[in-house]
């Protein structure tokens, strides 16, 4: 060190900085790509802007200023939960097995005229009634009223007369179809709310020309045997209804949001 003169000194120092932020890079990359799904998840963010319109004194002329929020992904999925885990009912057969109701699937409440959506299972009893509790202990008692049998849901109403006081407001259903990798989330469970978060992999279509979905596959990992709960997105809107299929790796499948509108229009009035 002590035979090199200044200018070589500078250019030493600046190769052993270089060096080290390759290195440091490096290591960097290499971690996140070992750390687990669910913490590389909780790093991502949602940037909004919103505009902020200030008016001053009169003659002055308005002035427009542009902020920028960022909301944290892990808010977004906590507001989706909350919009709908209370418009999700357990649903059980009145149709008593050794004196007990048969537990059948979850359901969620999809309009103001009462009207519950589940996925078909084999034990399903048009013939009988059955009791939907809501997440605030609300009991109705429901009947299959429409059969899906190509997309595989099952309609039940509320019985209660000509009007319906329901105890919480419908789920909000998406216009459009959720996209390849975007994140969503399913709310599960027999006896309480269970959650899981994931992302949309790949689509299951009608037609050879892949226009028409029918399945939406994902790589949530199954939480529970329930069907028939919601698949939401960050924006708390439904796009899918889960089933009990699977992928072959495992992994939760959901009814289609074409599949549900094209359902509820068979629903009868």
């Amino acid at each position: 060190m002590e035979d090199l003169n200044k200018t070589q000194l500078i250019l030493l120092t600046l190769l052993v900085s270089f060096v080290t932020s390759i290195a440091t890079g490096i290591i960097t990359v290499s971690l996140l790509q070992e750390a687990p799904a669910n913490v590389t998840q909780t790093i991502n963010r949602v940037v909004e802007k919103t505009i902020e319109r200030v008016v001053p004194a009169e003659g002055t002329g308005e002035r427009v200023k542009e902020v920028t929020v960022v909301v944290k992904e892990e808010d977004l999925v906590i507001d989706a939960i909350g919009k709908n885990s209370k418009a999700v009912v357990r649903i059980k057969d009145n149709a008593l097995i050794d004196g007990v109701s048969p537990f059948y699937g979850l359901g969620f409440l999809v309009n103001k005229d009462g009207i519950i959506t589940s996925a078909y299972r084999e034990t399903l009893n048009p013939g009988s009634t059955y009791t939907a509790t809501f997440a605030d202990g609300a009991v109705f008692t429901i009947k299959v009223v429409h059969q899906d049998g190509p997309s595989g849901l099952v309609f039940f109403r509320i019985l209660t007369g000509s009007k319906v006081n329901l105890p919480v407001s419908p789920v909000a259903v998406a216009e459009t179809e959720p996209k390849l990798g975007q994140t969503v989330i399913t709310i599960e469970g027999e006896g309480k709310d269970i959650v899981a978060i994931g992302r949309v992999t790949s689509f299951g279509y009608v037609d050879e020309a892949q226009k028409q979905v029918f399945r939406i596959n994902s790589d949530i990992l199954p939480k529970s045997l329930a069907v028939g709960g919601p698949l939401v997105n960050l924006s708390g809107e439904v796009v899918g209804v889960r089933i009990s299929g699977l992928t072959s790796d495992g992994s939760e499948s959901f009814i289609s949001l074409t599949a549900l509108k094209q359902g509820l229009t068979n629903v009868p009035k």
